[in-house]
């Protein structure tokens, strides 16, 4: 009988199965996403309305502000933690990291286990590719954006300085301002989302090759081994 077959999808879609720690919830990982999806785009509509509706005009500085309030709220709904509020301390952020590994590790034995039971040879051949994919994406990234996913909050630092650096209202930006905060956004972004993926493929590669070293591989669908 054919051996089974192992395909990247079915493997992402047991990492993405993968439960997680109660301080690396999905729902606060959802609430950072559209806090940030919110307050770009609000950032974004407040500065074009403010340069294309006429100026010194009640509405222009209402709806200006508006888009303001919406930007600042979004953006701390986003940053703030949902935890409550402490100082941080080096010994707290090491235990609760420990209890991250060890929620972790059994779901990661179990993942490499489920592994097991494929070939050994169609694991090593994932993991080579995996691995010359992951080599292509880091080189491939710095060509895009540079460093440009290690600067953090950086960027968000400077979209509001170009908004706020000649404060007055109704805000009059410029095309060239606007033109330069979108582009930052978008290649921000687009690096996050580069920088994702490499970590994805990271991961495969690791877990392909620790299954692939185990000392029994299942070569069949049935569990024979050898």
């Amino acid at each position: 009988m054919d051996s089974a077959k192992l395909t990247f999808r079915e493997l992402n879609d047991r990492i993405e199965a993968l439960p997680q720690h109660p301080s690396m919830s999905v729902q606060a990982s959802k609430r950072t996403q559209w806090g940030y999806f919110i307050g770009f785009a609000a950032w974004g509509a407040g500065l074009l309305l403010a340069k294309l509706l006429p100026h010194n005009q009640i509405y222009t500085v209402v709806v200006t502000a508006v888009m303001l309030i919406v930007e600042l709220v979004a953006m701390a709904v986003a940053v703030i933690p949902q935890r409550p509020w402490r100082l941080p301390g080096f010994r707290q952020e090491r235990c609760e990291y420990a209890e991250q590994l060890d929620f972790d590790m059994p779901h990661h034995a179990e993942l490499i286990q489920w592994l097991r039971t494929f070939p050994r040879e169609q694991l090593e051949a994932m993991g080579e590719y995996a691995a010359h994919r992951h080599e292509r994406l880091k080189d491939k990234l710095p060509l895009l954006t540079g460093s440009l996913e290690k600067l953090g909050a950086l960027p968000i630092v400077i979209a509001l300085y170009i908004q706020f650096k000649d404060l007055h209202w109704p805000p009059q930006p410029s095309w060239a301002e606007i033109i330069l905060g979108a582009a930052l956004v978008l290649c921000y972004w687009s690096s996050l989302l580069q920088v994702s993926v490499r970590f994805r493929v990271a991961l495969y590669e690791t877990l392909l090759r620790k299954a692939a070293d185990a000392p029994d591989i299942c070569t069949s669908d049935h569990g024979r081994c050898n």
